[in-house]
């Protein structure tokens, strides 16, 4: 990443309260939602993995499965 937009990053992480990392976290999960709702092959990798019960991972896999009815 450019300086000047690791710089303009965190200042509006500070802004927000947050650190990079936590939201660098909320982007991507955001994306990964919606990329499994409308890429099938993601989606059936998800549903055939195995995830540790609670993880975000697993919550994911049940909404899914809970959504398209599995």
């Amino acid at each position: 990443m450019a300086p000047e937009c690791h710089a303009l990053l965190k200042g509006v992480c500070a802004l927000r309260g947050v650190t990079v990392s936590e939201y660098v976290y909320k982007v991507l999960a955001e994306d990964f939602h919606k990329l499994v709702k409308t890429d099938n092959q993601v989606q059936q990798m998800l549903i055939n993995g195995e995830y540790p019960r609670g993880s975000a991972a697993y919550n994911l896999k049940e909404q899914i499965k809970k959504d398209l009815q599995l």
